[in-house]
């Protein structure tokens, strides 16, 4: 258990303090896991005693280790058991014996720490006396466990320091160094209170030595440890002082110790001692004794330059600069280059971050130790790095004074440079550049003439690279930072003489350089020189070619073998560069003023590109500028006011306020017009106009040639991409007069020569022809729309081209294309369609190529005078290709679709004489590719074999039954879905395929008719009345009954038909001629008088103005049959169904008729063809009737009746007859069957009227024809 707060003493107190946090933790986890209480009985006492035997002692001891580790003792229980075994500790026990009694207390003072009290003492008064040498590693982890490794020194405070300092030399002399010096770590960070001055140096005298002598570096890490614990937790010392800092010095040569010491060495500095272990260091430097122990000279020239201006400088150290560096220079009379390495990093780190800061006295000391240096760099030249460090040393300070933070002798400095310019390195007369270029300023007298004389030595006299480019930069920086008052004094005076020859340097980095000192000129550049500067870039640019040219190599009729000249890609960064700074300066140009700047750039853009396609440069960096420079024209784009702008990095255009592609708007300020080429620049004396026209008539020849005499696939394709998007832009390529003739020209000779396939290079692995038909047909298609620009042979040509295309792999951009023809070039088109067509239908079906046939199939027939003129083979060829897209297994629903609107549409529309012909054609296509169930479809049943040789069921195991079984059912149920979808498509095909011939059974032998429209009188009579059709082959019969009123007015005429004689003749009806008829019931056999009237017959003249207002026309053939009109019966209002389905029509009428006495009116008509409509009257018959029947507002007379078609071959007049046939039936079993009923009903004329109507359906429209019938 812890002890109390309130009986702590200030000493456990102040101990605490300093304790870790994680011990306490783990403390209470071991306290809490000991609940249970161990007893320490008699007997055991005795077994452990010296009464038992030493064997049976030591076995009990064993077996309690584990006991007082684990388990809490009973009060005075490590007391007796140590009383029982102390016995074991003296000399003469033998050594396993006295380290198992060892180990047996390390475990009672690890298991019962808390219950120690006093024995913690005894325990250690033991460890202190016990001087058994061979003993020493158990003693040192009893002591490390009483002591918690230092941590602990609670009753043994006092005696724990000088016992370690009089044990320390044993433990490092047996080798136990590492684990020791782990307890004085300890010792000083927790109880470094306890230790005196004494014991704290010898201590630090000990561990110094370890670090000195010692080689094992787990070791030196420990002693390294233990310093620091010293520095951080103890008060060190004076007498110490120099053992520390010298141990110190030796290890931070070490590179696994030198952050570590570097570390502890920036602690002690921290301290109270700081100033005099500098005081230290330096004397060590000083000290004539030290010269030979080149490590310990370097470590304190380490120590000091760093603890004073290192990157973890030690702020609370004030020592001047001037009082340490003297010292530095004496540490370099040991001639080491090691100490001459250290110095000069030192002088390094001071000068980089205190260069600034550093006094002009300290610089005098800084620049004796840089020539002392430098006087002996023969002796240090066998060092790898002291060299380049000590020029970098160097190259600092004259930066130094080149930023004017260098407040020493710079006569002195750059004397030093001169001095020893053999050695020096090109850096260093860099500087000497720079530093001469401090006095070419504007305030300075004769500056000019200074840079010119800078230039002349440094750039014109010298043979070194890096010089010549930094007085480039030299004069790149002064025109950056005075051209805008002196611009044209450093162009004419330095720029244009110093570099008008660059063209002809041998060194390519240099001229490189230039093209960029000269681009950059002239972007800044806003006056006439720039036209002098691109004149220089124009020679830069054309060099390579010249010398091309010098050989004689034109591309054009030249032998192959010589158009390929070897050149270095070295000779080729300064063209590269000049073309970049071309395109940058012309969009820097595009939106300022002058505008003719960024015209001269284009033109020299264009006219390079012209030249290495004449002398054939095939270089690496030749296609990247080709590349670049025709991506870059290509994205060049007009508005309709033909400015001309630039995509920025956003994709967003920004065009030009003074640049133009259209010569016709371009203003000149002399007012002269614009000279009729586009070729060549405008005069200096024009070259100032506000807008300017920018000739991209030659870039499109440039493209064409590219087109023609490109090699590298890479370019080639990049072109052809760019080209097609580039002539979306119709103001840019009509302004401009590009020679489209020539570019179409060109495309067709690619097509038709196949020789510039086997040209080309750098082609991918996958590359095929059509990969390269596929870009040239991509710009063919984008110049149809220029159609007008081109003379009729070449839109020939054009069309002739995307017709060959249809043959390769790439024929869905030619079909694309020629659907754009068909539209834009339909002069042209109408001479090469039968060719076209009939090459589409050699096309193989292929999914890729349904969709772009077929819409160019169905946007053709929207142009009629395309095809006006089409024989029978043509449209034979149309349907042949539609046909082959019909098949639901191959093609996507869409594309069927589409082929069968395209067979009905080109069917519809072809010439009558034509359709006969097609017919057999059009079916024998759709029966072919009527779907069929392969051999290997999963609907099929698929018959197995029997071998009796390799297959034995009654050997066959259960599981391969159960798997097969399993396997069946998965195939089945594929099998059932596959079948599913099959049947699916077959009916989706049966669907169209019927459709289509429906289609073709009704406008084969004639055209589109409308829909005929009921006439007023049919209207009239028809109002209100019943329906229904009948289904008959592929034609529809529709009935419809009269529908007139069940109230009658009093001249004995239904409202409807008293309204339309008022109208016709203005007089009303005379109640005159009513007239009685009796009706019967059958019941009572009463007899009423009901009025009848003698109803008045509409006239033929009545009859006749009905039809013609409803536009049709009477049937002159039965205009000498006149209808008679009489009273009728009506039928009765339901239909009865057929029973028989081998009959057309089945009425159940009575089955003993009844003689009536009504009077039905009748027709007959003779049948017209079947594909002509037309309307006919027939004659009336009468019949007697007894008495009328009821009916329902909906109708009355001639109700239909449904039945299902029998005999297709059932012509209209037989259908018409035998419907007549079967109302007169029907009318007189109505007037028996309701001759009882007692109702007063309506005999107007207007009763008994039915219509015949045929509706003949196709796929695509509907014809019909009606006729009415009086019954």
């Amino acid at each position: 258990m812890a002890r109390p707060v309130s009986k702590e003493t200030f000493k456990q107190k102040f101990q605490n303090i300093f304790r870790r946090r994680e011990g306490a933790i783990n403390t209470g986890a071991t306290t809490q896991s000991k609940s249970e209480e161990f007893l320490v009985t008699p007997s055991l006492l005795k077994e452990i005693s010296k009464e038992s035997p030493i064997s049976q002692r030591v076995k009990a001891i064993r077996d309690l280790c584990e006991l007082v580790t684990t388990k809490r003792l009973e009060d005075n229980g490590i007391e007796a058991l140590w009383v029982s075994t102390s016995d074991l500790l003296e000399p003469h026990i033998p050594t396993e014996h006295r380290h198992l009694m060892l180990t047996f207390i390390k475990c009672i003072i690890n298991g019962q720490s808390e219950r120690l009290g006093l024995m913690r003492a005894l325990f250690f008064e033991v460890i202190k006396n016990h001087s058994i040498f061979e003993d020493l590693p158990q003693r040192l982890d009893v002591l490390k466990s009483l002591s918690a490794n230092g941590k602990n020194l609670l009753d043994f405070e006092e005696d724990m320091g000088p016992f370690l300092l009089a044990w320390m030399p044993d433990v490092i002399s047996y080798g136990m160094t590492a684990e020791f010096l782990g307890l004085l770590i300890n010792l000083f960070k927790f109880n470094s209170c306890y230790l005196d001055d004494h014991i704290v140096s010898g201590l630090v005298k000990h561990t110094c030595t370890v670090c000195s002598r010692t080689g094992r570096e787990y070791d030196i890490e420990q002693s390294l440890k233990v310093l620091e614990a010293v520095v951080c937790y103890s008060c060190i010392p004076t007498e110490s002082l120099y053992n520390l800092v010298t141990a110190l010095c030796r290890t931070v040569g070490v590179p696994e110790f030198a952050q570590a010491s570097w570390k502890l060495m920036r602690n002690l500095l921290g301290t109270h001692l700081g100033h005099s272990a500098i005081y230290t260091m330096c004397s060590i430097m000083e000290s004539g004794q030290n010269k030979g122990d080149i490590i310990l000279l370097r470590g304190a020239v380490f120590y000091v330059g760093m603890a004073r201006w290192g990157s973890m400088r030690v702020q609370s150290l004030k020592h001047n600069f001037t009082s340490v560096l003297p010292s530095f220079l004496k540490a370099l009379s040991c001639k080491h280059p090691l100490v001459a390495y250290e110095v000069t990093l030192s002088l390094q780190r001071l000068v980089k971050k205190y260069g600034k800061d550093i006094q002009p006295v300290t610089w005098d000391i800084v620049l004796d130790i840089i020539e002392e240096l430098f006087r002996k760099i023969n002796i240090y030249s066998t060092h790898e790095l002291l060299p380049n460090d000590l020029h970098d040393l160097v190259t600092t300070t004259e930066m130094l004074h080149e930023t004017k933070a260098f407040s020493g002798s710079a006569t002195r400095l750059f004397g030093i440079v001169e001095e020893f310019a053999n050695i020096r390195p090109e850096s260093s007369v860099l500087t000497l550049v720079g530093f001469r270029a401090q006095s070419i300023h504007p305030t300075k007298v004769d500056w000019i003439q200074n840079l010119q004389l800078l230039m002349d030595r440094y750039f014109r006299n010298e043979d070194r690279t890096a010089i010549r480019e930094a007085a480039l930069r030299v004069l790149s920086s002064v025109i950056s930072s005075t051209s805008h008052l002196y611009e044209d004094d450093l162009i004419e005076m330095v720029v244009l003489p110093q570099l008008s020859h660059i063209s002809e340097d041998i060194d390519p980095i240099v001229r490189y350089t230039a093209v960029q000192l000269l681009v950059d000129v002239a972007q800044v550049c806003q006056t006439h020189r720039c036209l002098d500067i691109l004149d220089i870039i124009q020679k830069v640019l054309m060099k390579p070619m010249h010398t091309i040219a010098s050989l004689g190599n034109p591309m054009e009729g030249a032998d192959p073998a010589h158009q390929r000249v070897i050149q270095s890609e070295e000779d080729l960064v300064d063209i590269k560069a000049a073309v970049q700074g071309l395109m940058e300066l012309f969009r820097s140009k595009l939106y300022r003023l002058p505008s003719n700047h960024c015209v001269l750039a284009f033109e020299l853009l264009t006219n390079h590109m012209q030249a290495q396609y004449q002398h054939s440069y095939q270089s690496e960096t030749a296609r990247r500028i080709r590349s670049m420079v025709f991506e870059y024209l290509l994205h060049l784009r007009s508005d309709c006011a033909y400015h001309i702008g630039l995509p920025d990095k956003d994709g967003v255009i920004k065009y030009s306020p003074y640049v133009l592609c259209d010569r016709k708007m371009e203003m000149d300020i002399t007012g002269k017009t614009s000279p009729p080429s586009v070729c060549a620049s405008p005069p200096l004396s024009e070259r100032f106009c506000k807008t300017t026209s920018i000739p991209f008539a030659d870039a499109f020849k440039v493209i064409t040639i590219c087109l023609k005499y490109e090699t590298d696939w890479r370019v080639l394709t990049m072109v052809s991409e760019c080209l097609a998007k580039a002539m979306q832009n119709r103001p840019l390529v009509l302004a401009s007069n590009a020679n489209l003739d020539r570019l179409c020209a060109t495309l067709c000779s690619m097509v038709d020569d196949r020789s510039h396939i086997r040209r080309l290079h750098h082609t991918p692995p996958s590359f095929n022809r059509a990969d390269f038909y596929a870009g040239v047909y991509r710009i063919l298609t984008a110049l149809v729309p220029y159609h007008n620009q081109l003379d009729g042979r070449k839109q020939v040509d054009l069309i002739k081209c995307l017709e060959a295309g249809l043959k390769l792999k790439c024929a869905q951009q030619c079909v694309d294309g020629l659907t754009l023809c068909v539209m834009e070039m339909q002069d042209t088109m109408i001479k090469i369609l039968p060719s076209v067509i009939l090459e589409m239908s050699k096309m193989s079906a292929t999914p890729t190529m349904a969709i772009p046939v077929l819409e160019f199939l169905s946007s053709l027939i929207w142009f009629p005078h395309l095809y006006t003129s089409f024989v029978e083979n043509q449209y034979m060829s149309i349907f042949a290709v539609a046909l082959h897209y019909t098949n639901p297994f191959k093609f996507s629903l869409y594309v069927v679709s589409l082929a069968h609107h395209v067979i009905a549409m080109w069917f519809i529309k072809c010439r009558l004489p034509f359709r006969r012909e097609f017919v057999n054609c059009i079916t024998r296509g759709l029966r072919a590719s009527a779907p069929r169930m392969s051999l290997d479809s999963p609907g099929r049943v698929k018959l197995r074999r029997s071998s009796s040789l390799t297959e034995k069921p009654s050997l066959m195991p259960k599981k391969n039954e159960q798997k097969k079984s399993s396997d069946k059912q998965g195939q089945e149920s594929s099998a059932t879905s596959e079948r599913a979808r099959n049947e699916i498509l077959s009916e989706l095909h049966s669907i169209l395929t019927e459709g289509c011939l429906d289609m073709m059974a009704r406008y084969t032998y004639s055209n589109c008719t409308t829909v005929p429209k009921r006439s007023p009188v049919a209207e009239f009579l028809l109002s209100g009345g019943q329906s229904d059709s009948w289904l008959i082959g592929n034609k529809i019969i529709t009935i419809t009954t009269s529908g007139g009123s069940s109230r009658r007015q009093k001249n004995g005429l239904c409202e409807k038909c008293s309204s339309l004689i008022q109208v016709e003749t203005g007089e009303d009806v005379k109640p005159s001629t009513l007239r009685s008829t009796t009706l019967r019931t059958g019941d009572s056999g009463k007899a009423v008088d009901e009025p009848s009237v003698e109803l008045p017959v509409p006239s033929k003249g009545f009859l006749k103005r009905q039809r013609s207002k409803s536009g049709k026309q009477p049937d002159k053939r039965n205009d000498s049959g006149e209808k008679a009109l009489s009273r009728g019966t009506t039928p009765p209002t339901s239909s009865p169904h057929p029973t028989d389905k081998r009959k057309s029509f089945d009425f159940n009428a009575p089955a003993t008729p009844e003689k009536t006495s009504s009077e039905t009116r009748g027709f007959q008509s003779s049948s017209p063809p079947p594909s002509k409509s037309g309307r006919t009257s027939g004659d009336s018959h009468k019949s007697k009737s007894g008495a009328t029947s009821p009916g329902s507002a909906g109708g009355r007379a001639g109700s239909p009746v449904s039945a299902e078609p029998r005999l297709p071959a059932e012509t209209n007049k037989e259908f018409v007859e035998r419907v007549q046939a079967s109302l007169h039936e029907r009318v007189e079993a109505s007037t028996r069957k309701l001759s009882s009923v007692n109702i007063y009903q309506c005999n107007c004329w207007c009763q008994g009227w039915a219509e015949a109507h045929e509706a003949s359906h196709s796929h695509s429209s509907v014809d019909s024809e009606s006729i009415l019938i009086e019954n």
